[in-house]
């Protein structure tokens, strides 16, 4: 008998499978990354169909088979990006979302990272159109992705922008620190060749 798993979880995408079927990257609360089937969703009759939406908070229910996970139900918590996805702020939580099924590697548990995307919808969601803390919040988000998965190691003097709430710690950094995160991220990035 196979246990069912009741988490939260954000989409980071999905993709058609077979002629009504659909596969779904969920970052999970308690798994990390894994990659769920979502039986017959395609269909118009579908009751899953509008809760699972890419880049939307779900609360999902999940069994693990033998060779994949199979998504047997979800429930919308909330859609950061709904109403604003032609703006700035919305680019940076969704470009963030799709940095990590590029740079998690197998399922586990990343507390701490599920907290950073959900403190990046919220501000995205409070903020809406902004446009003043973007460049900040694009530099700062994904270096902190890459500093909790361990691709960089951090630095004295960049260990406030590691501990304070994102919202503060973007309106801080001056010119000269988001260069310093890019330089950081993208060195990293190079040199872990993915």
């Amino acid at each position: 008998m196979h246990t069912m798993h009741h988490t939260e979880a954000i989409v980071v995408r999905s993709e058609p499978s077979g002629e009504a079927n659909k596969r779904v990257w969920l970052f999970t609360k308690e798994f990390g990354l894994v990659i769920a089937m979502m039986q017959g969703v395609r269909k118009p009759e579908a009751k899953l169909q509008g809760h699972v939406m890419d880049y939307s908070m779900i609360s999902v229910d999940l069994i693990r088979g033998k060779n994949t996970w199979r998504l047997i139900s979800a429930k919308a918590i909330e859609s950061p990006v709904q109403g604003y996805e032609r703006e700035p702020l919305s680019r940076v939580y969704v470009r963030t979302v799709a940095f990590l099924e590029r740079f998690l590697v197998g399922e586990g548990m990343h507390e701490e990272l599920f907290q950073h995307i959900q403190d990046l919808g919220t501000i995205v969601k409070q903020k809406g159109d902004s446009k003043d803390i973007v460049r900040s919040l694009d530099a700062l988000s994904l270096w902190k992705v890459l500093v909790l998965l361990g691709y960089i190691a951090i630095e004295d003097n960049e260990k406030h922008f590691f501990t304070l709430p994102l919202s503060e710690a973007a309106v801080l950094l001056s010119d000269s620190d988001i260069k310093k995160l890019i330089k950081g991220a993208t060195d990293a990035i190079h040199s872990s060749h993915l």
